[in-house]
């Protein structure tokens, strides 16, 4: 039948009754009220009554009385028949007399006030199906809108397939819409650009749109020019001007990356209609991904350069220290010469020579010369050794960017302004009047001379290296960029936040009004206060010595004998398995793989199919490549790597993570580990072995070579349900919130833990602000500053643990900002990484950013001072970052591959290997209560040539 995307058991399911319902939906939707119950008293007999109440309230909560009334939840009978005093056992034969139910549900519509469907409704409803399908290509999602839209419009549900009839309808009809939209863009010109973009272009191996899809392999000065290119040519198509408005930016991102993925061959055999939107959205997209990630090299550019000026002045001291001391050991002889009162003034020459000939002398003043430092000892000398290289890009990279800024007069921008005119004179004498208000104390001395002259040099490299630091906290922003943009651009537009503000507070569980919370947080930092004597005095071992606090480690609890006894008899009787054998049984029980869908829309899926998902899985997670899986599987390259390209995607492998971390959720074993209200992050570092541009040198854990972090987050129930891919360099901090706020899966996390990595105060005020209690472990507690609120206030025996006090007007004064970021984080405005990355980016930090480090300080006490009243809180902040640790290692097992070393350049590849690696992670968790589904022979013949185990 044409327009069907739903399975047989699904359409079995979305025609019946949910198998649970909700405790507070029953109440809701199946509650009586006074004027129910009198019409279901007017029916006869027990089966009677209580087969009219279930069809009421299946109409109510769902929209439609399904047809098999017997599928409907126990508890939901036995509640409906406790209101109309009826035996649950008599709906059996109300559920056989069609002619009856058919009748009741036709009063029952007229006294709810539902009605069937017209034609006009289902034209209209389908226009609206089209809407939300420019918004999401899920035709199951789009299924469950139409069906509450006509919920909430009192329209009673038609039957499955004719509504999945007009889902896919309205799905068929994107494509045309969107052409239809993108129409006044297609302008003759802008055709022929898109054609050619799938012509092999004689200049350059392969076709245009292959190039500008080549993402820079490494931070350097050639990969910037090249990626500068890129953007000169989409804008001289003019990407950066087209008007889009009439499209979501979901359908945008979502037509991009099939231009992305698609092949120039399949692109060039498409119809106009599909090919010209997919090439647009990509064009505008990439334009976009370009400003970002040329801003990006520049900012790491930088940073390895300054590191590297440190590394350099420190080789430098150390390569000094023999010719230093022997110059001292000269000068201090010399001295004595020269206050020896027996040595008259007429010989000191003589005297001096005798000691050091002049000959010599020339040397040793040589060699001091190249040991003179700066006063100040910093080493701005040795970052402008590599002036040179920066201006190979950095006129370029200024000249091809509109850099903004708030102020209505920003010394920096001015300085980039004047750099800009100096590039383009060809001019390299600085002005006496250039601007100076941005160049601070340390760098002052390098910029201008003893002369009062600015030095070009150093002028250039102090705007350049301030810009990069104004970039990262927002104060300096670029027009067309995402992740540079405006700062307020990323939160709720003012004029929407004053509609908004009631019900943001309310979502976030935080008062309106800032004072009424800083009464709460006295309160409890009293209470905390007052108890700290008997903390002191108690046997935990915390003690003040010496005026410091110390806090003694948590030691874990050790397992008795007969739980060690029991844990090596059912290690003993846990039997061998492949690993692609625990896929297939998991698969069984959680049904992950139906989450994997073709980018490009539907595609049958042959027996075949399986096998071939499956090893793409199992390629990434394990850290093979494509080409060693082929050998080993016996699945051919080609298979592979379709499947991998066109199933593997972040959408996908977070709604198949998704589909396993909620198994385990509801699972009876998984509510013994914990309830999913705690969770934990912490980052694993993995080695690179090919040239990418977020790999970071980090010595400690990669010696001289780079590396990755992928960051993931941990339920108390032993599941994975977030993993990000970040610089190794970069503090945890930075990422904790993303994915507790993203979080897709039925994990109700109120609590998180992390490690002292993750910690700042600025992390306090936003977990607090958002609702959420932020518990850190944190290294060398009881150094930990303390903050009271009250400087006159007498705290007793904490009052020497008190070392700093909280001025609450800061934060106060700023309430509002405050709960104007948290409800732009919590209703998905801006990622959390990427505003805090704003807030903490730079040194000379705004209000904002000051406002939630003194509400901050004043959560993290209360904090701290808990943990010192509760060892156990302790202990179980520690038992679930070990969670988090051991899944690590079972991860470490799993990667095993090429010596554990990253092998994938794109960030996307990266990424996606770090959500296979949880999937898999994952599904060595799932325990299993039901029977496996059933899957084709030919699918388990597939899989049982994978040989990795």
């Amino acid at each position: 039948m044409p327009g069907q995307f739903l399975t047989t058991a699904e359409r079995e399911r979305l025609a019946s009754f949910p198998p649970q319902i909700p405790p507070e939906d029953v109440g809701v939707y199946f509650t009586l009220s006074k004027r129910d119950l009198e019409l279901v008293r007017e029916r006869r007999g027990d089966q009677n009554r209580l087969g009219f109440s279930l069809q009421l309230g299946a109409l109510r909560y769902l929209g439609f009385s399904p047809d098999d009334l017997s599928t409907a939840p126990s508890d939901v009978v036995s509640y409906l028949a406790c209101q109309v005093d009826a035996d649950p056992g008599t709906l059996s034969a109300y559920a056989s007399r069609d002619h009856t139910r058919t009748s009741h549900l036709q009063e029952i519509e007229s006294h709810l006030g539902f009605r069937h469907p017209t034609p006009e409704d289902l034209e209209e409803l389908s226009d609206w199906v089209l809407e939300r399908a420019l918004e999401h290509d899920k035709p199951t999602l789009l299924f469950g809108l139409a069906a509450q839209k006509l919920l909430s419009a009192k329209i009673v549900r038609p039957g499955v397939t004719v509504l999945e009839r007009l889902v896919a309808s309205a799905c068929d009809r994107t494509g045309p819409e969107t052409y239809h939209r993108l129409e006044p863009l297609l302008i003759p010109e802008l055709r022929e650009v898109l054609d050619g973009l799938l012509v092999a272009d004689g200049t350059r191996k392969g076709t245009q749109l292959s190039w500008l899809r080549q993402g820079a392999g490494e931070n350097s000065a050639k990969a910037i020019l090249a990626e500068l290119s890129k953007l000169e040519r989409l804008r001289e198509w003019g990407a950066d001007g087209w008007d889009m408005a009439g499209l979501n930016h979901n359908r945008l991102k979502f037509l991009a990356q099939l231009g992305s993925r698609s092949t120039n061959q399949a692109l060039g055999r498409a119809p106009e209609e599909r090919r010209y939107p997919i090439l647009v959205a990509f064009l505008r997209q990439t334009h976009e991904d370009i400003s970002d990630e040329v801003i990006e090299m520049f900012d790491l550019i930088l940073a390895d350069f300054y590191r590297r000026a440190g590394n350099d002045l420190e080789s430098f001291r150390k390569g000094a220290a023999r010719a230093t001391n022997e110059l001292v050991r000269h000068f201090n002889t010399i001295g004595r010469i020269l206050l020896d009162p027996e040595i008259p003034d007429d010989r000191l020459r003589d005297a001096i020579r005798r000691y050091l000939p002049d000959e010599r002398l020339r040397e040793k003043l040589e060699v001091s010369d190249a040991l003179v430092r700066p006063l100040d000892d910093s080493y701005f000398d040795l970052l402008a050794q590599r002036y040179n290289y920066i201006r190979s890009f950095s006129p370029r990279l200024l000249s091809s960017f509109t850099f903004r800024s708030n102020l209505d007069y920003d010394p920096l921008l001015a300085a980039v302004d004047l750099l800009r005119q100096l590039d383009e004179g060809r001019k390299r004498r600085v002005p006496e009047d250039a601007p100076r208000g941005f160049v601070s104390p340390k760098w002052l001395p390098y910029v201008v001379g003893e002369d009062g002259k600015i030095d070009r040099r150093y002028y250039e490299l102090c705007v350049l290296w301030e810009l990069r630091g104004a970039l990262r906290s927002g104060d300096i922003w670029v027009e067309g960029s995402r992740r540079y943009a405006d700062p307020e651009s990323y939160l709720i537009p003012r004029e929407r936040w004053l509609e908004l503000r009631c019900e943001a507070c309310r979502l976030l569980g935080a008062p309106e009004d800032g004072r009424e919370r800083l009464g709460q947080l006295r309160e409890e930092l009293s209470a905390r206060l007052s108890s700290i004597g008997d903390v002191l005095a108690g046997s935990d071992g915390v003690r003040v010595e010496g005026g410091d606090l110390i806090v003694p480690p948590i030691r874990g609890n050790e397992l008795p004998e007969s739980a060690l006894e029991l844990q090596r008899l059912v290690t003993e009787r846990l039997p061998r398995i492949d690993l692609t054998d625990l896929l297939f049984e998991v698969d069984g029980w959680t049904g992950f793989s139906t989450h994997f869908t073709h980018a490009g829309g539907s595609e049958p899926r042959s027996p075949e199919m399986l096998a071939h998902l499956y090893a793409s899985v199992l390629t990434q997670a394990c850290n093979f490549t494509v080409t060693e899986m082929s050998e080993i599987s016996d699945i051919s390259y080609r298979h592979l790597a379709w499947c991998t390209t066109w199933y593997l995607r972040d959408e996908t492998l977070r709604s198949a993570i998704a589909s396993l971390v909620n198994y385990q959720h509801n699972h009876s074993l998984g509510k013994i580990w914990g309830g999913g209200t705690l969770s934990s992050s912490d980052g694993q570092r993995f080695p690179v072995a090919v040239r990418s541009r977020k790999a970071t040198p980090l010595p400690r854990y990669f010696g001289y070579g780079r590396g990755l972090t992928f960051y993931t987050w941990t339920s108390d129930q032993w599941s994975q349900y977030g993993t990000k891919v970040i610089p190794a360099t970069v503090r945890d901090a930075t990422y904790v919130l993303d994915e507790i706020l993203d979080n897709e899966t039925e994990l109700p996390i109120q609590e998180h833990a992390t490690d002292t990595a993750g910690f700042t105060e600025i992390m306090f005020a936003l977990f607090d602000a958002l609702g959420l209690q932020f518990a850190p472990r944190i290294r060398d507690l009881g150094d930990q500053r303390l903050y009271r609120l009250d400087r006159e206030a007498g705290y007793g025996v904490a009052e020497s643990l008190l070392k700093g006090t909280i001025n609450p007007d800061l934060f106060l004064r700023r309430w509002d900002d405050i709960l104007r970021l948290a409800a732009s984080l919590k209703m998905g405005y801006v990622t959390a990484s990427l505003i805090i990355g704003k807030l903490q980016g730079y040194p000379r930090q705004n209000a904002l950013t000051r406002a939630l480090q003194e509400y901050g300080r004043m959560v993290k006490t209360i904090f701290i001072l808990r943990c010192l009243d509760d060892p156990e809180y302790r202990r179980r902040i520690g038992g679930q970052l070990n969670k988090g640790e051991s899944l690590h290692a079972l991860r470490r097992f799993l990667f095993f591959a090429n010596e554990r070393e990253i092998r994938r350049r794109r960030e996307e590849g990266q990424a996606n290997q770090a959500s296979c690696l949880n999937l898999v992670t994952n599904a060595l968790h799932s325990p299993d209560h039901r029977h496996p589904r059933p899957v084709h022979r030919e699918a388990r013949d597939l899989v049982g040539q994978l040989s990795c185990s």
